[in-house]
C-alpha cells in the first residue's frame, strides 16, 4: 500500500490530521489468493457492517478531531476487503454519503476515496461511472503474474483494458512472487506499460495462514535478496524506458524512498493507518512466530464505552507504535541511515541469513539514482 501517499504539505499521523482509513466493511471474497492474510472462514463470510454502524464510527472519529483541532483533516478512505465491490454499488454510495455528511469541508476535512479491486466479475457498466464520480476516475487492482493461474490473468487483463478504455486510471499492487521472478522485472514492467497502467506498488511476499501449508510459502516467496535484485532491475529499466520517451507506469516504492528519505521518522511508522473490520474492530497487520502475518486489534470502535481516542491511546496501539519507532529492536535497523525511507511497512523480525524486509539495497539505489538523475522528483498523482 505504499503508493498511498499524503498530499503535499499534509500532516503525517492520525493524531495531527492524516488518516488512511482502511475500510473493510465486508471480508467476503470468492478468490483464494495465496498471499492474503484473511482466513478461508473470513473470506466466506458475507457479513457486512451496517451503514448505521459505519456512521457511529465516523462520528466518533469526528469527535476526536473536534477535540484535537488539527489545522488540516485529510482522510483517505481506502476501500479494501475482501472484494469491496461484493457489497454492491448502492452500499458504496451509501458510505460515501455518510462520510460526506460527517466529514464536511467546513470542518476542514479533505476526503478522498480509493478502491482496491480484483476487477474480475465487476460490471464496469455499473462501476466505472461511480469510480469516475467518487474516486476521481482512479482505481487500484492486484497483479501478481500467473501465481493465481494463467486463466485468471487473461480475465484480469481484459478487465484492465476495458477499464482504461473507459477513461479510468488503473494502478497495480503486486506481491513479488516466484512466478514474477521467472517473468523478470523488465518483461513485467513492459507488460504493465502495454496495458496502460499508470502506477505500480511492490511488496515482498509474506508468510500467513493461507500459504503456511505444504511448503507453499517456500515455493512462492522469493528471498529478500531476490526481491532487492528484482526491484533494482525494475527501476533501472524504468529509467531506460523514461529516457527513450516511452509511457511507463510510476514505481511507487521508488518515489516513496526519495520522498520519505527527506522526511521525518513519523512518516514511516504506520501512524497514519488503521483498518476497520465489519464488526468494528480496529486492526493492523502484526507478526507472530517470526514474520507470520495476522490482524492485531487495538479495540472496537462500536463499543458504547469506547471513543476513537481510547483506541488510539490503547495499550495495544501504544505498544505497537513503540515497536514501530524502535524498528522492532532489529539491530540492523536501529542505526540504518535509510530507516525513515525503508519499505518495512509494519515492524517485524528480519529473516536470518537474508536481507532486511525494508529492502535497504533497493532504497539506497533509488535515492542514489535520483541524486544524479532526479526523475523521481517529478510531481506524480500517487494516491
Amino acid at each position: 500500500m505504499t503508493i498511498l501517499r499524503a498530499p503535499a504539505g499534509a500532516p503525517q499521523t492520525i493524531e495531527n490530521g492524516y488518516f488512511v482509513f482502511t475500510l473493510m466493511p465486508s471480508l467476503f471474497c470468492q478468490y483464494n489468493c495465496k498471499h492474503c492474510y484473511l482466513s478461508k472462514e473470513q473470506r466466506a463470510d458475507p457479513t457486512t457492517m451496517s451503514l448505521d454502524d459505519f456512521r457511529t464510527a465516523c462520528l466518533k472519529i469526528h469527535d476526536f478531531y473536534e477535540e484535537q483541532r488539527p489545522e488540516r483533516r485529510v482522510i483517505i478512505a481506502y476501500n479494501y476487503g475482501g472484494e469491496p465491490t461484493s457489497t454492491g454499488v448502492d452500499y458504496f454510495k451509501g458510505y460515501v454519503s455518510v462520510m460526506a455528511e460527517v466529514f464536511r469541508p467546513e470542518f476542514g476535512y479533505e476526503v478522498r476515496h480509493v478502491m482496491l479491486t480484483s476487477l474480475l466479475g465487476v460490471d464496469l457498466d455499473v462501476w466505472a461511472p461511480v469510480w469516475h464520480d467518487l474516486c476521481d476516475g482512479y482505481i487500484q487492482t492486484s497483479y501478481d503474474g500467473e501465481m493465481r493461474s494463467s486463466n485468471y490473468v487473461r480475465k484480469w487483463e481484459s478487465k484492465v483494458r476495458e477499464a482504461i478504455s473507459r477513461g479510468l486510471k488503473v494502478a497495480t499492487i503486486s506481491v513479488v512472487n516466484s512466478d514474477m521472478l521467472r517473468m523478470g522485472p523488465k518483461s513485467t514492467l513492459e507488460y504493465l506499460a502495454d496495458l496502460g497502467v499508470t502506477e505500480t506498488g511492490w511488496l515482498p511476499f509474506m508468510l500467513n495462514e493461507q500459504n503456511d501449508v505444504r511448503g507453499k510459502y517456500d515455493v512462492l516467496a522469493p528471498t529478500l535478496s531476490a526481491f532487492n535484485d528484482f526491484m533494482i532491475e525494475l527501476l533501472d529499466h524504468w529509467y531506460d524506458m523514461k529516457h527513450r520517451g516511452l509511457d511507463v507506469p510510476e514505481i511507487g516504492e521508488a518515489h516513496f524512498a526519495v520522498d520519505r528519505y527527506r522526511g521525518s521518522a513519523q512518516a514511516n511508522m504506520a501512524g497514519q493507518t488503521l483498518f476497520m473490520l465489519p464488526d468494528g474492530e480496529m486492526v493492523l497487520p502484526n507478526y507472530k512466530d517470526g514474520w507470520k502475518e495476522y490482524l492485531y486489534s487495538f479495540g472496537n470502535i462500536l463499543n458504547a464505552e469506547s471513543s476513537f481516542r481510547d483506541i488510539l491511546c490503547s495499550p495495544q496501539r501504544l505498544s505497537y507504535q513503540r515497536r514501530q519507532s524502535t524498528r522492532n529492536g532489529n539491530p540492523e535497523c536501529l542505526h540504518c541511515e535509510y530507516k525513515n525511507a525503508c519499505l518495512l511497512e509494519f515492524a517485524k523480525p528480519n529473516k536470518p541469513d537474508d536481507e532486511c524486509f525494508g529492502a535497504k539495497r533497493f532504497i539506497a539505489h533509488a535515492i542514489s539514482r535520483n541524486s544524479v538523475d532526479p526523475l523521481l522528483n517529478d510531481e506524480v498523482a500517487l494516491y
